[in-house]
């Protein structure tokens, strides 16, 4: 080795001996050479795991050189490991030998694993049972052992030997939990443990229930920490793997609540009624057994006892409580038989504790003990409701039989909760519900999320309903384009908006907590509309959507906020501006894609919020805003029409706007097609009801005028021209090149609000102007249609693929209700059904007196 030759590249196999003995020779300590810095061992834990110099990855094609300097590099590499876990007399270099050969147990060859784990595990247990060896020796020890037990479970033929060592550890650990003082040593023994548990569950048979009683007096003694206690919960809840029978699972649980319901009646005696005990008890009890009197060498019912005692009981009751969240949420080899009345029970028991006092108990009960309750009572009742999810999450459809007490527990504490993280809970849990129960649950919880999910929503605290219903959705406009026209005053409009304005200032200590709560009410709204939106949904259908197209709109104009992470909390419950708006937007698109009798009332601003937010490039906003916008497409247009004919028209004089009626089921106005933001109008009220009536204009604002024989004039009303695309009215039938070519000038202008509607008038006056002014009297009925050439054919064309109305014959005459092609009525002229189907109003049976006008080619805003 003393002349080294040239690499190829950073992937060449001889790359590998080269860096272990260079590893070697450097970083790892030897005994004449120092430990060092942390950071030196963990560049070599990095290297070793990142380039597999200890794979020994050999190919076919390898040269056999290269082979043997990388075994013996390897052999190295071991023999430098197992001579400083056994040096006794430098703990600090025995430390990082344990800590290098748990790496190598998991980085080397199979083959080497499976001719060596025997010695390594040897040397590894004297340091577990060894009580002279420190504490950072005995953690690293059992963390190595771990390493070691997991890749042995991953060979199958070793599973007979794996057992018999496992079997050596239990009495080991179990010493460690009982002696030892340190938590790091208890939580390296525990980590240890659930190895064993779960790897080889056949080592625990002889000492199940000493293990049991052991961890069960850990979490019962009251010295532990909460991190610990969930860790010593956690492995109690794995217990019963080790036997694989229903009796040991059932068993456990029936301890556990036992116990959990004797700790609460000591706790709220006074604030609860006396009988809660003996309820549990017969839950719990099969008929004709006695209760036991103690669990665990713990008497079950005690004398009320001093404010630490009380304290630790809480202590194990939260930890308890997380052992049963455990058992139901983690798969089990068996089918057993869950206590799902009891669990229930217990939920309900805790949750409907507040802190107030019966009035035959207010004399009996110290001031004192009812504050140390009241303290507690929030932490409570959040395991109780993780409790509940868990019941929720382990159960799923076998909990259809007790769904009425699951739906009146949550309403019930829905009404009292006011704490922002139980409110949180109660969501999410509701939320839970919905999606796994579906309609069902939905038409029992809907009115009940909707109120809180209001109140919640809006900071004001005035009546929110009522507050959502003044407001029109119209009204709040998004921003307008450059228009090329006068503005009308709008100063009125913005000043509404802002005064219903959802978002309001809040203190900065409660934001991020009122941030969240903002949150999961918006994410439970969105589970009740993808799941119950469109069943029994009248009462509350219309104030949602109000609320969060104004949510989503108030947020717009506010901004898009950005993405940030907190480094110093990477885990921790931040929510922050940009989720909320997330949520609001996620909402609003379950809002739009809900099936409801009615046509979704605020497609158009919706619309215009997401092509926004999609502009926000490479951020969760344009990536759901994207999706939005796909989602939607099918409301923009529709695959499918229905099947339907074409009604037969009242009369000859009537003249059908806009889209025909048949295109559209149940009489609902179509949905404008737009995705640029053009703005929906509405007339009169801005009910979210709308129907064909709203569409057709026949509000207070817009009544159609009706003439002296009490016959509708059908003049062109300004919203005609609203929602309609420009290739359907270059196409329309019934339409002159000049009011086409207005109309399509309009559309192009892209106004919003109130503009629309003068400019409607604008042109009005002026197709009246040149109605008045020109006149057509020498045109043929041939000349009228070469100018109406491209209309014609594309009423045919419309009517043939629609099965309704065909004509067959070159004229485009009116259909007339009473007149078929075989009576002996004679249709009116061309030029007289041209005539009254653009102008839309009766003629008076003289021909010579209206005349059809020139095209001319001004511009729509000229006088």
């Amino acid at each position: 080795m003393a002349t080294l030759e040239n690499l190829k590249d950073m992937y060449d196999f001889a790359l590998r001996p080269r860096m272990l003995y260079t590893l070697l020779k450097e970083d790892v300590p030897d005994e004449k050479k120092p430990l060092g810095t942390p950071l030196k061992l963990s560049r070599v834990v990095s290297n070793v795991q990142t380039f597999k110099l200890l794979a020994e990855s050999f190919t076919s094609s390898m040269d056999a050189k290269l082979i043997e300097r990388w075994k013996s590099a390897v052999d190295d590499w071991l023999n430098r490991l197992l001579f400083l876990v056994s040096s006794s007399t430098m703990p600090d270099k025995c430390w990082a030998g344990i800590c290098l050969l748990g790496v190598t147990s998991q980085e080397c060859s199979s083959e080497r694993f499976l001719a060596s784990y025997a010695v390594w595990f040897d040397k590894l247990l004297l340091h577990i049972q060894s009580p002279a060896d420190s504490q950072f020796v005995k953690v690293a020890s059992c963390t190595s052992m771990s390493d070691l037990l997991t890749r042995l479970a991953g060979f199958p033929n070793a599973k007979k030997d794996g057992t018999s060592h496992a079997g050596k550890l239990i009495q080991p650990v179990l010493r460690l939990l009982q002696e030892d003082s340190s938590e790091n040593v208890w939580e390296g023994a525990l980590h240890l443990l659930c190895i064993a548990i779960t790897s080889f569950p056949a080592s625990l048979h002889r000492h199940y229930d000493t293990v049991e009683s052991v961890i069960a007096s850990k979490i019962l003694s009251g010295k532990c920490s909460l991190n610990m206690l969930k860790k010593l919960a956690y492995c109690l809840a794995l217990l019963p793997k080790s036997k694989g029978d229903d009796d040991s699972w059932v068993s456990m649980m029936r301890k556990i609540l036992l116990l959990v319901n004797s700790y609460l009646t000591e706790i709220f005696h006074g604030l609860e009624e006396e009988t809660k005990w003996d309820e549990a008890v017969r839950l719990l009890v099969p008929p004709g057994e006695i209760a036991p009197t103690s669990l665990w060498g713990h008497s079950l019912l005690e004398e009320t006892s001093e404010k630490a005692r009380k304290r630790s009981k809480i202590s194990s009751i939260k930890a308890l409580m997380h052992c049963c969240c455990t058992m139901l949420a983690t798969s089990y080899s068996v089918q057993v038989t869950v206590p799902i009345r009891s669990l229930l029970a217990l939920i309900e028991r805790v949750l409907m504790v507040d802190g107030s006092l019966p009035q035959v108990m207010s004399s009996f009960v110290i001031a004192s003990d009812q504050e140390f309750v009241c303290s507690e009572l929030p932490v409570l009742h959040s395991y109780s409701m993780e409790l509940l999810i868990s019941v929720i999450k382990g159960m799923r459809s076998q909990l259809l039989p007790h769904a009425a007490y699951v739906v009146r527990l949550v309403r019930e504490y829905f009404s009292r909760c006011q704490l922002s993280e139980l409110r949180i809970k109660i969501y999410s849990i509701i939320k839970m519900l919905l999606i796994s129960m579906g309609v069902g649950i939905a038409i029992y919880l809907s009115q009940e999320v909707v109120n809180n999910a209001l109140l919640d929503l809006n900071p004001n605290g005035d009546d929110t309903s009522s507050s959502v219903n003044q407001m029109d959705p119209s009204e709040a406009l998004l921003q307008p384009c450059h228009k090329r026209r006068k503005h009308g005053p709008t100063g009125s409009l913005e000043q509404k908006y802002y005064r219903n304005s959802l978002e309001v200032e809040v203190p900065k200590s409660h934001a991020a907590t009122l941030m969240s709560v903002k949150i999961a009410a918006l994410e439970t709204l969105e589970a009740l509309l993808t799941m119950g939106g469109a069943f029994r949904s009248e009462s509350w259908r219309s104030n949602v959507d109000n609320l969060l197209i104004n949510m989503a709109v108030d947020s717009f104009k506010g901004g898009w906020a950005n993405e940030e992470s907190n480094c110093f909390f990477p885990n921790g419950p931040t929510s922050t501006h940009a989720d909320l708006q997330l949520a609001i937007l996620r909402a609003l698109l379950a809002s739009l894609l809900s099936p409801s009798r009615v046509r979704p009332p605020h497609l158009a601003q919706s619309l215009e919020v997401y092509r926004r937010g999609r502009q926000k490039t490479g951020t969760k906003l344009s990536e759901l805003c994207s999706y939005a916008l796909l989602a939607l497409e099918v409301l923009i247009h529709p695959r499918f029409l229905p099947l339907a004919d074409f009604p037969s028209a009242k009369s000859s004089h009537e003249v059908n706007h806009g889209f025909p009626e048949m295109l559209f089921s149940g009489g609902q106005k179509p949905s404008i097609p737009f995705s640029s933001g053009i703005q929906e109008i509405r007339h009169g009220s801005s009910d979210s009801d709308d129907d064909l009536e709203s569409w057709l204009g026949g509000s207070k604002e817009t009544d159609t005028p009706v003439d002296g024989q009490g016959k509708n004039i059908n003049i062109t009303k300004p919203s005609e021209y609203v929602g309609v695309q420009a290739g359907s009215l270059a196409t329309s039938p019934g339409r002159s090149k000049e009011e086409l070519k207005i109309a399509h000038a309009d559309v192009e202008m892209g106004n919003f609000g109130d503009e629309i509607v003068d400019e409607s008038q604008q042109v009005q006056e002026h197709m009246m102007q040149l109605r008045g002014q020109t006149s057509l009297k020498g045109a043929t009925t041939s000349e009228v249609r070469d100018d109406l050439k491209v209309p014609e054919l594309e009423l045919t064309r419309v009517a043939s693929e629609t099965g309704g109305l065909v004509s067959t014959d070159k004229e485009i005459a009116p259909v007339q209700a009473g007149i078929t092609d075989g009576g002996n009525e004679t249709a009116p002229t061309s030029s007289t059904a041209l005539k009254e189907s653009v102008f839309g109003f009766e003629s008076d049976g003289d021909s010579s007196a209206e005349t059809f006008p020139d095209i001319v080619d001004a511009d729509p805003d000229s006088d």
